[in-house]
């Protein structure tokens, strides 16, 4: 899918996606989106009490007047499904829901940047009842898409938290155009089997609805058509979405989603399993762009795109995120520059053995040990960990030495403004990347910062993800796949074991290509 960018030049890369940027642009405003639906439900649907306090929601989904299929709904969710082939108004077929059958496809989506908060009131609304409830998913920090699918996919790490990434070995910015083309830092993408090729990312923030309408299409023909005992879809559509419409959007394409399910589901005559997950969530409000050139050059330093003195900061500027990568052989120098200016919340850097997280009043040392962290605030309390600590204290959760239990803490932490901070930030700067940067930024979100051209596009950015806080850090996950409950939290490296899903290719071959 990817060796026919691999001739091309950084600099016709760069002017030809701007081509077609450009032109992209000009046609959405001038064209109106030829959107497709899954076509669910096709017929009227009717609601009526059953036994045992059960509900019967029944469907004509032909040219007929008799229903000819029904879900029986308890306690919220549907439990079986009634096929009535004849109309004669009894159900030819029964398929039970609540049990475990392993020998039934599963079939995985992956969205694109979709928080947890939004799937949980789609949910409460009476959405995706064929689901139990959904559960928190904590992403990676940063929480970008590459490196929180090569976590959920259990690849080799990414060159980097985006496509673009300062490479110290070479002392230079790769090209971020040509290394998203290509697929290059993205080793997920040979464990799924659906994606759209990585140049609809030209049209995601342009044209979003006709991305996600041409995925919608390409995964139910997957599903359709699959004969293998799983297969996956992914959709970055739903980033731009949610970047350009925020909430609603998001609502609206979440119905989608459960359309193409319904429909997949009554096809395969129940027969089928699904899990829908997430990379990350998003801010859910609006963002307005920053960046740190001032701060920095007024405490001396000189931008540029390598590095040769002592002063020099390189800084990656690519995606429209709420975080800021920067390169520096002085990342305390850097992180003092940084730490009260406009937009950043918190700065971290990595500093012998710890990990260094700061904001403009409080500073703190994150240490592995063992199975657990340990949390040594300097001054204050930057993460507001210390009332949550202090629980965990009381239960038996942090040893006389200060060591805090991994597993609880995550589970203590899933609600909190920084969601599982000691483990997201002790990963970051320990092997979750190739080329880690030497001081990233968590800005505030309301803050972005990212390549002026993507500006122009999408603008005013209504929600985007990457840095430490809950919502952009935390999604979801809603599975049929086995019928003992999902953990009400887990992490993004967690999610196919819960589900039980087998990855196809050993990461051995991922390393190959």
């Amino acid at each position: 899918m990817h060796s026919a960018h691999r001739g091309t030049s950084p600099r016709a890369t760069k002017w030809s996606i701007l081509l077609a940027m450009l032109t992209l642009a000009f046609i959405s405003v001038c064209a109106v989106c030829v959107r497709y639906h899954p076509q669910w439900p096709e017929g009227k649907v009717t609601t009526r009490p059953a036994d045992s306090g059960a509900v019967e929601k029944s469907y004509v989904l032909d040219a007929g007047s008799k229903a000819s299929y029904t879900q029986r709904i308890e306690n919220g969710r549907v439990t079986a499904l009634l096929f009535d082939d004849n109309g004669d108004g009894v159900p030819d077929e029964t398929v039970s829901l609540l049990s475990d059958h392993p020998d039934w496809p599963h079939f995985l989506i992956i969205l694109d940047g979709v928080p947890f908060d939004v799937v949980e009131a789609t949910y409460n609304e009476g959405h995706f009842r064929l689901f139990p409830p959904p559960v928190r998913v904590v992403s990676v920090f940063p929480a970008m898409t590459d490196v929180a699918l090569s976590r959920v996919f259990h690849t080799k790490p990414c060159f980097g938290g985006e496509a673009q990434y300062f490479d110290r070995a070479k002392n230079r910015l790769s090209d971020g155009d040509s290394v998203y083309l290509s697929g290059k830092n993205a080793p997920w993408l040979p464990f799924v089997d659906y994606a759209a090729p990585q140049s609809v990312a030209i049209r995601t923030y342009i044209d979003p609805l006709s991305v996600f309408s041409e995925e919608l299409r390409g995964m139910q023909t997957l599903f359709e058509k699959a004969d293998a005992p799983q297969a996956s879809g992914y959709s970055i559509g739903t980033a731009g979405l949610g970047t350009r419409g925020g909430e609603k959007a998001m609502r609206e394409y979440l119905v989608e989603v459960e359309k193409l399910v319904e429909r997949i589901t009554y096809e395969r005559r129940g027969r089928v399993r699904f899990s829908l997950t997430a990379d990350h969530g998003q801010t859910m409000q609006q963002e307005t762009p920053i960046t740190f050139d001032k701060p920095l050059e007024d405490a001396g330093f000189k931008l540029t795109s390598s590095i040769h003195g002592k002063n020099d900061v390189v800084v990656v500027t690519y995606g429209i995120v709420t975080l800021v990568a920067l390169s520096t052989d002085r990342p305390e120098a850097v992180a003092d520059a940084l730490v009260a200016a406009p937009g950043a919340d918190l700065v971290t850097y990595k500093e012998q053995d710890g990990v260094i997280v700061r904001n403009a009043e409080a500073s703190a040392i994150v240490r592995k040990s063992g199975d657990g962290y340990v949390y040594e605030p300097t001054k204050g309390d930057p993460l507001e960990l210390n009332p949550i600590i202090e629980r965990l204290r009381a239960a038996g959760q942090v040893s006389a030495d200060g060591v805090i239990a991994d597993r609880p803490l995550l589970a203590a932490t899933a609600t909190h403004k920084y969601p599982d901070p000691l483990h997201r930030l002790w990963d970051c700067y320990h092997g979750l990347v190739q080329n880690q940067a030497d001081v990233i930024v968590s800005l505030k979100p309301d803050a972005c910062h990212g390549r002026k051209l993507f500006y122009l596009v999408v603008n005013p950015v209504a929600s985007t993800h990457g840095g430490l806080d809950y919502r952009g850090s935390v999604t979801y996950l809603l599975s049929t796949a086995k019928s003992t409950p999902l953990p009400a939290v887990m992490r993004s490296e967690d999610v196919l074991d819960a589900i039980g899903w087998e990855l196809k290719a050993d990461n051995a071959a991922v390393e190959q290509q």
